[in-house]
């Protein structure tokens, strides 16, 4: 004898399931053209992120390096000498080296108490471009007093300005003659968040 109860439920089940096997095309088209548009709305966003805090980690490695030559100067009461070489859009380099200025494309060239002193655009991001707005043009330099950290002329000032690869953000970093660094950013179309507006620099810089 055939228990109908249990053919019932077998038969209520196999209706179920065949209720639902899964997906039709039109809702998995309609699953994707939405993934796309969420994509699509997302990516700029991300980039603005990604290039934002590539130009920040780059300013700060800047302002970090110059701020520990100033630092040298006074602790090896030597005379400190930063320069700077910028040799392509994206390709550049700063060096510290003792008692004179030296060129940091070269190897061992840019030394304080035997140790390389130099930073590049490895440093910051591969995309990041530097340009020297103050205190020359492509390659310049300046010195620290070893007594009081001063730049040893005290007309010398610095300006570099990190650009990101859009353009969309800058940022400027300023050494007046005291070596006091200052991060900015230089106008308000392209400023990065949590950066005052640099100060109005005049015709002479």
């Amino acid at each position: 004898m055939i228990d109908k109860s249990l053919c019932a439920r077998r038969t209520g089940h196999s209706l179920f399931l065949s209720r639902h096997r899964g997906f039709t095309l039109v809702e998995v088209l309609m699953s994707v053209v939405l993934i796309a548009i969420g994509m699509a709305l997302a990516l700029p966003s991300y980039r603005d992120m990604v290039e934002k805090r590539q130009v920040t980690n780059g300013a700060e490695q800047l302002a970090s390096f110059v701020n520990a030559a100033q630092g040298a100067a006074m602790k090896t009461n030597d005379e400190i000498w930063v320069s700077w070489v910028r040799t392509g859009t994206h390709e550049w380099c700063i060096g510290a080296n003792e008692e004179t200025a030296c060129v940091c494309t070269e190897d061992a060239a840019c030394q304080i108490s035997g140790q390389d002193f130099v930073i590049d655009a490895s440093h910051a991001s591969p995309q990041v471009y530097m340009e020297p707005i103050v205190g020359g043009g492509v390659d310049s330099a300046y010195a620290f007093d070893p007594i009081r950290g001063l730049m040893t002329d005290l007309g010398d000032s610095l300006a570099l300005e990190l650009r990101s690869q859009s353009d969309d953000f800058r940022l400027s970093l300023m050494v007046n003659n005291t070596g006091r660094v200052i991060l900015c950013s230089p106008d308000a179309d392209r400023a990065v968040p949590g950066y005052a507006l640099c100060p109005v620099q005049d015709e002479e810089g």
